[in-house]
């Protein structure tokens, strides 16, 4: 809820920049025109302004959030040549959207949501409390009955948590209430202090892996990938430049052969204000 009104409050702010800007360039256009406004037309003229002020700050506010500074919009598609996969980029929220869903987890696929094995606040945590809260065994059979043996790495002592630590882009495939997920290894985990975290390599690996996932199992089925790599991963990157990392991939497999017949990016609703998706359009176009 703060999330949502901080967004109207920036939106607020921004239209009220633009109206008092009006304001000042058309008083300042009504002054010069008539030199000086007598006093005695002084209301007249002040609600003439504010009046032709608002006219002009809707139409650029309009203007500027759709097409110059982008912070209106909350959908592109991009298109190329090469292939003939759409890509959107959209802000939403992942686990509402149909088609298959990407969930980022640690590498050895913990069902533990303690807080420290997974974190509650991860949509690795999200996903097992929204959909197995009482049954992660059937999460973990599920998971493990979709990696195979090349994805292992070793088998590692932890007692509690997982022994099997998998390779980093490893992608198994959970389903829930026909709800599809491909769930792809994108952090480390430091065995003593349970930390995951992950380098620039691995979320490109990880990424990479999800995608080659995706071109087996969704069957012409929207992918939805949520932005891979930042926050509890600990990546230390950019949330706009992850967002050309997993654009470089999609484009680089799309290249090779079809993944699907729509990738959707889907961005946090709270995080538009990082966001300029008019720029985003224009670099890909």
């Amino acid at each position: 809820m703060i999330k949502g009104c901080a967004g109207n409050n920036m939106l607020l702010l921004s239209f009220g920049k633009t109206y008092f800007s009006c304001v000042g360039v058309i008083w300042l256009f009504v002054g010069m025109y008539n030199e000086l406004t007598p006093l005695n037309k002084i209301g007249c003229s002040f609600w003439f302004l504010i009046s032709i002020a608002l006219i002009f700050a809707v139409f650029w506010f309009l203007v500027d959030g759709y097409f110059i500074d982008g912070f209106l919009k909350r959908k592109i598609v991009l298109k190329s040549n090469a292939f003939d996969t759409q890509i959107v980029i959209k802000f939403g929220d992942l686990f509402k959207q149909d088609g298959w869903k990407a969930i980022p987890v640690n590498e050895f696929f913990d069902s533990i949501v303690d807080d420290n094995h997974v974190s509650s606040k991860s949509l690795h945590g999200i996903l097992l409390k929204n959909y197995w809260s009482c049954n992660t065994e059937n999460w973990d059979q599920q998971i493990n009955d979709s990696l195979s043996d090349r994805d292992l790495i070793e088998n590692v002592s932890r007692n509690p948590g997982k022994s099997k630590r998998y390779r980093i882009g490893a992608t198994a495939i959970a389903r829930k209430n026909g709800n599809n997920f491909l769930c792809v290894a994108l952090t480390k985990t430091d065995i003593d202090t349970l930390q995951a975290s992950a380098n620039p390599i691995e979320l490109y690996q990880s990424i990479n892996g999800l995608l080659i996932k995706s071109r087996e199992v969704c069957s012409g089925s929207s992918l939805n990938i949520p932005l891979i790599g930042s926050g509890l991963s600990r990546t230390g990157i950019k949330t706009n430049i992850i967002v050309n990392i997993i654009l470089m991939n999609i484009f680089e497999e799309s290249k090779k052969s079809k993944i699907t017949e729509e990738i959707r990016i889907i961005l946090p609703k709270n995080k538009k204000k990082d966001f300029n998706l008019n720029t985003i359009q224009k670099d890909w176009r």
